[in-house]
């Protein structure tokens, strides 16, 4: 152990001594380690964030729609849930366009987003204010709703806005709708798509129903769905379409064959294609796998630097055995072994490899985690976090030592080859 200790402050002497020289050589293995560490950090984090954010709005749901003319009877719905056990509930979901009037007695286009208490389990956004509609409020038909934080400072000029009452004109009906929650404002939902179907009034016009729908300048408002058949004399029974929930994401795939195939055998509808289905947690999957391939594609092409420093600390390393070959001749002659010599110069470019990547590391860090703050500076939506964890410190720091000892093998050989009349006599 002694002896290992004098070779490590061997080597340490002797790369003070060519600070420059160390330095120099040490560049490569930074920059290869900063790269390496930079990059999967931040792509480790941006496929995390992709992930987190796209399963905050796909959720553990799919959604289930008629093709034709024909709704999806109330009763099938009901039969799903009793049926399989890993589907928990379902909603339809349905809405309405408005107006309303702002603060400033301008009018917005308003969204009234029908359905059951279920199906606000899909809408991640904090509530801050309040409480969410629940079964009462649906079974009674309740002219209720949850807004967010952006409407209730458009509305009323501050956040916390329930008990208010917000007077919305939706196909020529006026619909006073008393404020019973609010929900941190997501931006998530602003851009979102439109969706949009049609339903038919008491009065048999044909009204534009829309769907899970969230725009920039549109304010968003959740309400019981029987509100809107109350209102606009619909029927209750019959959906267009539903969202179906189930109890973990790794079932939905799964749940949403069953269920279409379930649906189409109830309503006899076998092969007609009547019934389709939608769930996005096959994509998300699939999408994390591209990003996962291509951050390992973008680091391995990074990783070229870190051979590029390698071969540096071996040119160095022949360097050094140039230049110190009488010490070698004067060590040997004075009895030392050779696996002294070779232990020497190769725990002198492990450390110095060590060093470039512990500062490559440092600078893979600060560069991840300014990149992931301008990112979210440009767009505040975004929330990225460099996945920067031990084991991987750990690994890099191994991995950069690991370089250096490799290509300072042969320097160091050639150091331990030499004989101490061949050393001696070298000028």
């Amino acid at each position: 152990m002694g002896r290992f200790l004098e070779y490590w402050k061997m080597a340490y002497f002797n790369i003070r001594m060519n600070k420059v020289r160390a330095f120099l050589t040490m560049l490569g293995i930074i920059i290869g380690i900063a790269s390496v560490v930079g990059i999967l950090s931040i792509g480790t984090g941006f496929s995390n964030w992709v992930s987190g954010s796209l399963n905050g709005i796909v959720g553990s749901n799919f959604t289930v729609y008629s093709n034709g003319s024909e709704r999806i009877p109330k009763y099938v719905l009901d039969a799903l849930v009793k049926k399989y056990p890993e589907i928990t509930g379902y909603s339809e979901s349905m809405g309405a366009n408005g107006t309303t009037l702002d603060l400033k007695k301008k009018e917005v286009e308003v969204i009234l987003s029908g359905g059951r208490p279920i199906i606000q389990e899909s809408n991640t956004a904090e509530l801050l204010y309040g409480r969410l509609y629940d079964e009462h409020d649906y079974e009674e038909s309740s002219g209720v709703c949850v807004i967010d934080t952006y409407a209730a400072k458009k509305l009323f000029g501050f956040e916390d806005a329930t008990g208010k009452i917000v007077s919305v004109d939706a196909y020529g009906r006026e619909l006073n709708l008393k404020v019973i929650g609010v929900r941190k404002s997501s931006k998530s939902e602003d851009n979102s798509n439109n969706y949009n179907d049609k339903n038919v009034s008491s009065d048999g016009e044909e009204s534009a129903i829309v769907v899970g729908v969230f725009e920039d300048s549109k304010l968003n408002f959740d309400v019981p769905a029987t509100y809107i058949y109350s209102v606009f004399g619909l029927d209750a029974d019959q959906y267009y379409q539903a969202t179906v929930f189930v109890d973990e994401p790794a079932h939905v795939a799964e749940a949403s064959r069953k269920g279409r195939r379930y649906i189409e055998a109830v309503m006899d509808k076998r092969g007609e294609d009547a019934i389709s289905v939608m769930e996005f947690t096959s994509l998300v999957s699939s999408l994390t796998k591209i990003l996962g391939g291509i951050t390992a594609f973008v680091m391995l092409v990074a990783a070229i630097s870190l051979f590029v420093g390698g071969v540096g600390v071996m040119n160095i390393m022949l360097v050094s055995v140039t230049e110190r070959t009488r010490e070698i001749g004067i060590r040997k002659s004075l009895g030392a072994r050779t696996s002294s010599i070779l232990w020497q110069f190769l725990i002198e470019s492990g450390l110095i490899s060590l060093t470039g990547g512990i500062i490559g590391i440092i600078i893979g860090y600060a560069f991840s985690s300014l990149a992931c703050l301008i990112a979210h500076l440009v767009k505040n939506s975004i929330t990225l976090k460099p996945d920067f964890n031990v084991l991987l410190i750990l690994g890099v720091a191994v991995f950069s030592m690991g370089i250096g000892i490799f290509f300072g093998l042969y320097p160091a050989a050639k150091a331990a080859r030499m004989t101490p009349i061949d050393a001696l006599r070298h000028k």
